[in-house]
């Protein structure tokens, strides 16, 4: 059909139904964006969707006009709850209680890590040496205090005596790297940009890096598409950088599509250099080329493997290709290629470790030997080390139920760090050496209030029979014998084969502290149950992960954790394909929906910034295959066959580059029109946050004082109800 397009003004009444919802204190926004209507089918799934124009370029100040009135309506209602602002106290007060560390790297007998004191907005950046530290860099420095500018990685030379910096502005991960001397904490003339704050440079000498470029688009457009890798000798303009990999130009035996992100990562120490082509999926394909040819700005690049071979992670170490591989065993098993004895190929590859029945997740490789993580049902991880000169691989004696991340290796390939902690510890950094692991110094004060938490793993039975991991987490009212139904949000992601890793958040500790359950949903689409668990919550499998997290949700309910009255459920990013559908399905055992920055428009991934990055993950709309998976996995399209509604909570950060504010505004006003005021439908938004990785601690705490208000409002808590 036809586009019509109309010229009603911006905001219209919404049509009262017969029947409204129970208010306790909250209210819906009163107006409604325009619609216009829009009939399309698409392989034969017809679509309306009169909320199109908040795609296009010349619709976005509408947008964001009527997201952030919609927005102003919604805080101001939650500020009124009588108990929001002792909420946000506690949890200003708990996060406030002591300095907090992250991301550690080491490098020419310096420490650098990034450190968040009491007084502090943003994370500063730290080095110690001889046993002393001093400040490196604060990135507020010199703001007004209020808009984000945030550290998004950094990435140290061989020597310690340069570092590498992305900072992020206005809560967005879109910056530039800068190079800092360590010596005097000043950055030199090198400006590397646009980059995104995942991609960190990567160091060929102290001098000579690499790094990966953003596409110059216009704006609007999606810059995540054509990146290039750029060879860089510091001292010189970027204008004479070199591609290296990626781009319209020769693709040295390694080509790259325009959705990849091309990647390349040197080892000082080792003659090869490993090139990746990563994106939005569990597999890599990899390549590798020879150190000297990359300097000279003309790498040769032998492709050793695509998605087809199942790599999801591989290093480098001498003349030594190790990686992950789960083409022939779901749990994975490393195996290894020798680079120097011929071209680098699958064929010739040897077995280094099989997984045992365990999931292998990670591997780290140094001279000594290899570092291996292992992944429980429950997402607590176990370490290995595997000697290089041979043996049995070895369980390293660490603390259970914890979860390994930020590991990294040190240039020189002597030593890993890695940080570890769980839902009753705070994070701890430590060292490891030729399998001998030793702390860093760099330890979070764990309160007495998460030590206190209770950690219980459970299991549920999915609507086909898999039975599904669930963690409990609670404290409070439940730290002594049962007290009947409490508060209660099961929080799930399920995407790319990410495993729900135990975690210590003050804001949840608050939630606990006050009675309220934690649960984590370890649905399918994670890795924790391996590759195959992976996929069975993946592209048209994704109905599965909506029928685990209902599953957990209706376990909960027979523990008697909460009633349907008192529980809700809790997703980001990726979990927005998991979150809205499993409510619109279940709508009877949810009381209460928050979705956080959610992909929940999943049909339109081809008009969205960083949508065909997803193909892969959640389905290509340009097939019919692709469309239909991501037909059952949007609620747009699933809100007309919902059997009821029931209340929800949309968070936006306009400066979101990863998933589009349209997608939830859509969503939000598709419900506004088809149920009225038969139930909360409202919105949260935040002109200075991007994804919520560059935010404030005060943004933060003020979006989930929100979110949990809005929890506790809809279970009728004492306190959150006017």
């Amino acid at each position: 059909m036809k586009r019509i397009l109309f010229t009603a003004a911006l905001l219209m009444p919404a049509t009262a139904p017969a029947q409204t919802v129970a208010m306790r204190g909250l209210t819906n926004f009163p107006t409604l964006p325009r619609a216009e209507p829009f009939r399309e089918t698409v392989f034969g799934v017809a679509i309306d969707d009169p909320y199109r124009w908040m795609e296009k370029a010349d619709g976005r100040a509408a947008l964001e006009t009527w997201v952030n009135a919609s927005s102003a309506h919604t805080t101001a209602e939650l500020a009124a709850l009588p108990g929001r602002e002792a909420l946000f106290k506690d949890m200003q007060a708990l996060s406030r209680a002591d300095s907090r560390y992250f991301t550690a790297q080491e490098a020419g007998g310096r420490l650098f890590y990034e450190k968040l004191a009491p007084d502090k907005q943003i994370p500063v950046l730290m080095v110690r040496e001889g046993g002393k530290d001093r400040l490196l860099l604060d990135p507020m420095a010199g703001t007004d205090g209020k808009t984000p500018r945030a550290i998004s990685s950094f990435s140290v030379s061989p020597d310690g005596r340069y570092v590498a910096i992305h900072i992020g502005e206005g809560g967005g991960e879109t910056g530039a790297i800068r190079i800092y001397d360590v010596a005097t904490g000043q950055p030199g003339a090198d400006v590397l940009t646009p980059v995104w704050g995942e991609f960190r440079v990567g160091w060929i000498d102290d001098r000579t890096v690499t790094y990966t470029r953003l596409a110059p688009t216009a704006a609007g457009g999606d810059q995540m598409k054509n990146m290039v890798a750029y060879l860089h000798v510091l001292g010189t303009p970027v204008t004479r950088d070199v591609a290296v990999l990626g781009g319209s130009g020769p693709d040295h035996g390694f080509k790259v599509d325009p959705a990849q992100f091309p990647i390349v990562l040197p080892d000082p120490t080792s003659p090869w250099v490993l090139a990746i082509a990563a994106n939005a999926r569990a597999e890599i394909p990899i390549a590798v080329g020879r150190l000297a040819d990359l300097r000279t700005g003309k790498p040769v690049w032998t492709k050793v493997a695509d998605y087809d071979d199942r790599i999801n992670s591989a290093d480098i170490v001498g003349d030594t290709l190790y990686y992950l591989t789960s083409k022939t065993d779901e749990n994975g098993e490393l195996r290894a290629i020798d680079l120097a004895a011929g071209a680098p190929s699958l064929a010739r590859s040897r077995m280094v470790m099989a997984s045992g029945g365990r999931v292998l997740s990670g591997i780290t490789a140094t001279d000594s030997g290899l570092y291996v993580t292992t992944t429980l049902p429950s997402a607590a991880s176990e370490l290995w080390f595997l000697p290089r000169s041979g043996g049995a691989p070895e369980k390293l004696a660490l603390p259970a139920s914890q979860s390994i991340n930020d590991m990294a290796v040190t240039p020189d390939r002597k030593a890993v760090t890695f940080a570890m902690g769980g839902y009753t510890v705070t994070d701890a950094y430590y060292r490891a050496v030729a399998g001998k692991v030793t702390p860093l110094g760099l330890a979070n004060a764990t309160p007495p209030s998460a030590k206190a938490r209770t950690v219980v793993e459970e299991w549920a039975n999915s609507a086909d029979g898999t039975r599904v991991p669930l963690t409990i987490v609670y404290s409070g009212v439940y730290s002594g014998p049962r007290k009947g139904p409490a508060p209660t949000v099961i929080d799930a992601y399920g995407g790319y084969g990410v495993s729900g890793q135990p975690f210590y958040s003050s804001n949840w500790d608050v939630w606990n502290q006050r009675g309220g359950v934690y649960a984590y949903c370890h649905i399918r689409g994670g890795g924790e149950l391996g590759e195959a668990w992976h996929r069975g919550g993946m592209l048209a499998n994704k109905v599965n992960a909506h029928a685990d997290l209902i599953a957990c949700g209706e376990r909960l309910v027979k523990l008697g954790y909460a009633t349907p009255k008192t529980l809700g459920i809790f997703g980001s990013s990726a979990g927005g394909l998991l979150i809205p559908p499993s409510a619109l399905k279940r709508p009877d055992l949810f009381a209460a929906v928050v979705t956080r920055v959610g992909i929940v428009n999943a049909t339109r991934l081809a008009a969205a910034n960083n949508g065909p990055n997803q193909y892969g993950e959640m389905g290509d709309p340009g097939t019919e295959a692709g469309f239909k998976a991501l037909a059952a996995q949007d609620s747009t399209l699933l809100l007309g066959k919902a059997p009821g509604g029931t209340d929800f909570l949309f968070t936006i950060g306009l400066n979101d580059k990863r998933v589009d504010p349209w997608m939830s505004a859509k969503l939000a006003a598709m419900m506004r029109a088809r149920w009225g005021d038969r139930h909360l439908v409202l919105i949260r938004s935040d002109g200075k946050a991007g994804h919520g990785l560059g935010s404030t601690r005060d943004q933060t705490i003020e979006e989930r004082a929100d979110i949990f208000a809005f929890f506790l409002n809809r279970f009728g808590a004492p306190g959150f109800v006017r």
